[in-house]
């Protein structure tokens, strides 16, 4: 799997702020890599597991009229292509030669009209990118595959530590009034002091603003919940949601719950958030489904739970460093009853 796919994969997986997917079209346009970028897009096309229907095909017929496709139509609908498409299972093979040099804007729309509700304020995004000048701001990706931790250092000289299956966005120069990043998936920041550019982090559900500090976000896609902790100094964390305001002293904690809405300000253990920098992983009363994401991350394996049996099942336990993944696996076995496994290669099925 590329560092360009899994770039794509990560954006359509969950929405994002305005400001967002405008630098994300940026740089989909650049002509840099701009082969890969197209099969990274066709490859998330031939991903897909969806069936369409009369929906799909309204769906994207609002698309073609947002992005003004009618005037690019020659003798057939590609709607109705794809619509068709679908239902024939042939989408991997069909590329007219018309459409051929409009190969990467047909199949991203394709994709669109799947996704075609959280999307049309992306793809409208994505217009004003195809017909505005691109301002002066290069925006740099930096991803973190699974079974690794990274520390790199922004313009600013400020350090970040960044956790397994992770991505970052930030700009190659920190210019303007505020120094914006966009996470997701895990980091801790250690932050270069500027009073006159606040530095603020970005995710789906929050966004964290410090003026030097040092603090931790937790914003995987697949996770219940988003947090941010603070080490030291103050941070202010802003609800997206909800409008709400939370000030933060060190030690302190705010959980945002994405299924309920509901948010928390709680003290916490600061050795317990940042075990994942040394190597380890703690679990307060967790859920068997989130230590599983864990461990994937943690492991760069795939772990198939085919069991609702433990739905209900709270953990509490805690791993070092140098503890191998079938010495992860039997402590489970040992604690949760009825737990069962098997290893095939970079699989593991859970029973």
């Amino acid at each position: 799997m590329s560092k360009i796919y899994k770039i794509i994969e990560l954006f359509f997986k969950q929405t994002h702020p305005e400001d967002v997917q405008k630098k994300f079209f940026f740089w989909l346009k650049a002509p840099y890599a701009s082969r890969a970028k197209e099969e990274a897009i066709n490859q998330v096309w031939n991903d897909l597991h969806i069936e369409a229907d009369q929906s799909t095909k309204k769906s994207y017929e609002q698309v073609e009229e947002r992005l003004e496709f009618v005037a690019r139509k020659k003798s057939r609908s590609i709607s109705s292509v794809i619509f068709s498409q679908r239902h024939n299972q042939s989408k991997h093979r069909f590329c007219p030669p018309a459409y051929r040099k409009h190969s990467l804007y047909i199949r991203f729309a394709r994709i669109a009209a799947i996704f075609i509700i959280p999307l049309l304020s992306v793809l409208s995004a994505w217009w004003f990118v195809q017909n505005q000048q691109a301002p002066e701001l290069t925006l740099v990706e930096y991803f973190v595959p699974n079974g690794e931790t990274r520390e790199i250092v922004l313009p600013d000289n400020s350090k970040v530590i960044i956790n397994s299956g992770s991505t970052l966005f930030y700009p190659a120069e920190l210019k303007g009034k505020n120094r914006e990043i966009y996470l997701s998936g895990e980091a801790k920041f250690m932050v270069a002091q500027d009073k006159k550019k606040p530095f603020i982090v970005k995710t789906n559900d929050m966004n964290v603003e410090a003026l030097g500090t040092v603090f931790n976000i937790s914003s995987y896609s697949d996770n219940s919940h988003t947090t941010a902790t603070l080490a030291k100094g103050k941070i202010k964390v802003d609800i997206k949601s909800t409008n709400e305001s939370f000030i933060l002293d060190p030690h302190e904690q705010v959980l945002f719950d994405k299924k309920t809405g509901q948010s928390l300000q709680q003290q916490v253990r600061l050795d317990y958030v940042l075990a994942w920098e040394k190597g380890q992983m703690v679990f307060q009363r967790a859920s068997l489904y989130e230590i599983v994401k864990e461990i994937e991350r943690r492991y760069d394996v795939t772990i198939y739970l085919n069991s609702k049996a433990w739905d209900n099942e709270i953990i509490t336990v805690k791993f070092l460093y140098d503890e191998t993944l079938d010495d992860i696996l039997t402590v489970l076995k040992h604690i949760i009853k009825g737990f069962n496994y098997e290893i095939k290669g970079d699989k593991i099925y859970i029973h």
